[in-house]
Order: C-alpha cells, then sequence, then structure tokens
C-alpha cells in the first residue's frame, strides 16, 4: 500500500522533521523514498542550491537506512520541481503514483523558502493520497531506539466512512509491531443536530445503552484485527470527540493518530472533517490523514 513515500522539503531543519518516520516506514515496508524540494524561480541558477541540498539529504537518508534494520535495500531518490510548492506536490504525488506524502506540518519564520504549515496545509485539502504529517521532532530516545511509531490510535465514529483509515492502518502496525488502539467516543445528548441540512440519528435516551452500542461496535471492528495477529485493544471515551481524542493520546502515549475526513455515525454524528481538524490544531502527536470515499 505504501510503495512509494514522498517527502517535501525547503531546506528547513522543522521539514526535516519528517525523515526518521519516512526511514522507519521504509525500511520495514521496503518503499521508496522520493525527496523533493520545489524552486518557485523558473531559472536554472535558482535550481542548483536545491539540487546541492538534496543531494546532501539524500545521502544522509541512505546511511541512516541502514540502522532502522531494513530487510531489503531501501531506493531513494530526489527530484527538483518548479512552481508554486503545493501545486508541484499535488501534481508530482499524482502522476508517480505516490502511496504516501509524509511531511512536516509546522515551520518556523525565516527557516525555509515555503510558509510550511500553509503548504501542507494545501496539500492535506487538495489530495486523496493518504498524508502523514509530523508536528514534532521525535524523541531522541525513540531515535535510539529507533521505534517511532509504537502505539497507533484509530478514533472511529461507528460509520464506514470512519474506518477508512484502518486498512493503511492495519499496513503500518503488521510492518511496524505497532499496537493498534480504536477510540470511540460518545458524545453527550446535547451536542446532537444537523449536518448539511441531513438530521442526525435521535440518540437513544439511555447513555449506557449508547455505550453498550458503541462497546458491541468496537469489538466488531476489532476481532478481526486480532484474528490477524494484530496487537489490537478498545478504548470507550465520553464527551466531545475532539477533546477526548487529544487527550487520549498525550495521556497514554500514543505516536500517530490515524483518522479518515468524513464520517457520519449509526451512534452519533461526529462532523468528521471538523473533528480531524481540530485534532490537526492541537497537540503534537503525527496525524495520519485518510481520505474516505462516499459509500
Amino acid at each position: 500500500m505504501y510503495k512509494t513515500m514522498l517527502v517535501p522539503l525547503d531546506g528547513s531543519k522543522a521539514a526535516e522533521s519528517a525523515l526518521p518516520y519516512a526511514e522507519e516506514i521504509a525500511a520495514k515496508l521496503n518503499a521508496e523514498i522520493i525527496l523533493i524540494s520545489v524552486s518557485e524561480s523558473a531559472t536554472a541558477d535558482a535550481e542548483h542550491p536545491f539540487q546541492t541540498y538534496l543531494e546532501r539529504i539524500m545521502e544522509r537518508v541512505q546511511h541512516e537506512i541502514k540502522d532502522w534494520y531494513a530487510k531489503k535495500d531501501v531506493r531513494v531518490k530526489s527530484k527538483v520541481l518548479l512552481g508554486k510548492p503545493a501545486d508541484q506536490i499535488l501534481r508530482y504525488a499524482d502522476e508517480n503514483n505516490v502511496g504516501l506524502i509524509a511531511m512536516a506540518s509546522r515551520g518556523s519564520s525565516g527557516q525555509g523558502p515555503w510558509l510550511l504549515g500553509s503548504v501542507a496545509a494545501k496539500v492535506l485539502r487538495a489530495t486523496v493520497r493518504p498524508v502523514l504529517l509530523i508536528r514534532a521532532q521525535a524523541s531522541e530516545l525513540s531515535l535510539q531506539q529507533k521505534r517511532l511509531l509504537k502505539r497507533i490510535l484509530v478514533p472511529l465514529d461507528g460509520s464506514k466512512l470512519g474506518e477508512a483509515a484502518i486498512p493503511g492502518t492495519e499496513a503500518l502496525a503488521r510492518a511496524l509491531g505497532a499496537e493498534l488502539v480504536l477510540l470511540q467516543v460518545v458524545e453527550p445528548a446535547t451536542t446532537w443536530g444537523t449536518y448539511e441540512g441531513y438530521p442526525s440519528y435521535p440518540p437513544p435516551a439511555d447513555v449506557e445503552s449508547r455505550k453498550a452500542s458503541a462497546k458491541a461496535y468496537l469489538d466488531g471492528v476489532g476481532k478481526p484485527l486480532e484474528e490477524k495477529g494484530l496487537n489490537t485493544s478498545s478504548v470507550l471515551e465520553y464527551g466531545l470527540p475532539a477533546r477526548q481524542i487529544i487527550d487520549y493520546a498525550k495521556a497514554n502515549g500514543v505516536d500517530l493518530i490515524a483518522m479518515s475526513t468524513h464520517g457520519r455515525s449509526g451512534i452519533a454524528l461526529w462532523v468528521f472533517g471538523s473533528v480531524t481538524d481540530k485534532i490537526l490544531h492541537a497537540g503534537d502527536t503525527a496525524v495520519l490523514i485518510v481520505r474516505a470515499s462516499k459509500v
């Protein structure tokens, strides 16, 4: 599923924070890493510094990836593109059928030619491809242990659209030996309403009944994963979805939150895009975003 990984870089240390994550995933899934940078100037002279920078980073990645216990040699290549950064990243990803875009979501002013957060936001809004957003440098301990993604949180809302992140997350968990934590949040009845003119499902009057339904749903999703040999656990929370997801991730050592961008639940209505957006703007945990197709 993730045979090619695209890592956009702008010359800043913030952008390079995505590299260790790309190295770990590529080493375990035998995926190709494509490093790209985008020059907004059309002159040949402007392209040269980008090429020099990418060649240096490519050598670094080729050296570092050997420490991630790759079973096979991992191919690393680089490419300088010309034009608007977000547009060129999207175009290259589509033309080369990239399986995963891995990039930092935050940058510091003056550390690179791109407004990194702005570019990441544009890519995320426009692409149909999975995007891994790295929001903080990996810890020194995790880098020393060569285990960055040990626990993956998958928030679910009871819908098929909300489950869109599961297949890709399952592949990652299997390759990395990571734990999958399935989380559902039962919302207070006061949060129920309508979405885009469509009425939400009427909530059961009894909170305990809704919790029981949610638990049954989580058990149903988790059992097939367990039967495949994956380390899977389920968690049920009560409250506002985005807040509960953020708090759980922070309190329980979650390394990655994997979510789809849509979802409508038979148990509760999460305006799932809104929940995802809130999570993207809070905390430092890496986030994997998968675009859900309507079913």
